[in-house]
């Protein structure tokens, strides 16, 4: 066992499609699909790291509010054993696995690390474990504007900033990142099959990895 874990905290695809619309064309079927691609992406990519993976999806989030769900997620897998505990969305696709594998040498010389967006918000959270407290971390302001901001205030220790990136929380966002993202390129092509009205199969095996919660498979990510 290794001593940091990665938390890919994302909402299942039918969830996803209720929350906001990542299609142009506003067609939840469409926005369905990019979660499905979007959350296969990060979850290879994590298993590309030195860390165990964790997926803990809509179904495995304990609490009623993002912040109990949140802290619940850190304080379960610090109790399996963890020593630094990384969490990630499926929102951010200028992620890559060089900036993911640097975030987890970072907490392991014992710094926390955070990774700002432009909205406000954060797309990655690193903490060793004498870092969090879950009390002060609860009551952070979460998906607000001030989040970050929120977040860096909790720390004295080192803290390390990571790049300011794009999340993606609209079909807007999608069009905001630099179009020669290997990921983002994919992401239009989805839309532009539904804009020409192809059929777009969601199939068994794709709806299956939703039901894993943990895996310590490797592979290559789906996008390099």
């Amino acid at each position: 066992m290794t001593k940091t874990a990665i938390i890919l905290f994302a909402h299942l695809p039918e969830f996803e499609a209720r929350a906001k619309s990542m299609s142009a064309i506003s067609s939840k079927k469409a926005t369905q699909k990019i979660s499905i691609a979007l959350t296969q992406h990060f979850y290879t990519l994590a298993t590309q790291t030195s860390a165990d993976t964790f997926l803990i999806d809509s179904y495995h989030q304990k609490g009623k509010t993002f912040g109990e769900r949140i802290t619940n997620a850190f304080t379960e897998v610090y109790a399996k054993g963890y020593e630094n505990v990384i969490c990630i969305g499926n929102d951010c696709p200028e992620l890559n696995l060089n900036q993911l594998q640097n975030a987890i040498f970072e907490t392991e010389k014992g710094n926390v690390v955070l990774g700002p967006t432009r909205d406000g918000g954060a797309y990655l959270i690193g903490i060793p474990k004498n870092s969090f407290h879950s009390a002060s971390f609860l009551n952070i302001k979460w998906q607000k504007r001030k989040t970050f901001k929120d977040l860096k205030s909790l720390y004295h220790s080192p803290i390390t900033e990571l790049e300011l990136f794009t999340d993606l929380d609209s079909a807007n966002a999608i069009s905001a990142v630099n179009p020669k993202n290997t990921l983002i390129r994919f992401l239009h092509h989805i839309i532009q099959d539904f804009k020409l009205d192809l059929k777009v199969t969601i199939t068994p095996f794709i709806l299956d990895f939703f039901f894993v919660s943990r895996a310590f498979l490797k592979g290559p990510p789906l996008f390099a």
